[in-house]
């Protein structure tokens, strides 16, 4: 009995002697807390670690290294909901590429300089999709979301030489019936810039496209075409 009683005595003494302080365990290596428990502590100690506000509101106007970002900043780069839009614009998928060059009737029509192929000739080719962030799918690879700085040039490319297919006397797009690109002045229309883009095109592009042509007779149509539609389809 005297035995029976002595064992539970140890046991009691050794477990109250392991939650006395907290100050050793086995997970912690003998190193203390020195947060003190508090779930808002920094894990090293106010001087060693940068402490940050863990409320998911945001810092609070008080919190040390973490005020509000000032007007000026805002005013400069934007709110950060607006700054978030701005940067979080995906690539055009390879199935929209294709579907915006059949839709607006950039198919080849065009003339072209001698040994030069067409926007759409370059997306078929089979090297194309895959410098535009194709999937993988034998390799497991989703379609590349965001895209990088060759493919944003491969699609310049398809939208430079889809341009003469633009300004082509017969040129109908399906999306677009009875829209011409150049009216009967050899001027932009509103409307063909319009159906271009995929959005509606204000004075300011119409200027800008008409100046192309005024200091470029030859060239300036093709190359506004060239850059409207890539502005227009690479978030720019």
């Amino acid at each position: 009995m005297n035995r029976i009683a002595l064992t539970l005595i140890s046991v009691v003494g050794l477990t109250l002697a392991a939650c006395s302080d907290g100050t050793s365990d086995q997970l912690s290596d003998g190193r203390t807390n020195q947060g003190g428990g508090d779930p808002n502590g920094t894990a090293g100690g106010e001087t060693t670690t940068f402490d940050h506000s863990n409320d998911p509101g945001g810092a609070a106007a008080t919190s040390a290294g973490e005020q509000p970002a000032e007007p000026a900043q805002i005013k400069l780069i934007g709110s950060p909901e607006v700054s978030a839009r701005l940067h979080a614009c995906g690539k055009l998928t390879v199935a929209s590429l294709g579907d915006l060059l059949t839709s607006r009737g950039l198919t080849g029509g065009g003339t072209r300089p001698a040994g030069a192929i067409s926007g759409q000739a370059i997306y078929m080719n089979g090297a194309t999709p895959p410098a535009i962030g194709a999937a993988n799918y034998n390799g497991r690879v989703p379609e590349a979301p965001f895209a990088s700085t060759s493919a944003m040039a491969k699609m310049f490319d398809i939208y430079t030489m889809a341009s003469y297919d633009a300004i082509a006397a017969g040129w109908t797009a399906p999306a677009c019936p009875g829209v011409k690109v150049l009216g009967a002045d050899a001027k932009f229309t509103k409307d063909g810039l319009t159906c271009l883009m995929g959005k509606p095109a204000t004075d300011a592009h119409l200027a800008v496209a008409n100046d192309a042509i005024a200091k470029n007779p030859t060239d300036g149509a093709k190359i506004a075409i060239a850059a409207l539609l890539s502005a227009a389809h690479t978030c720019q």
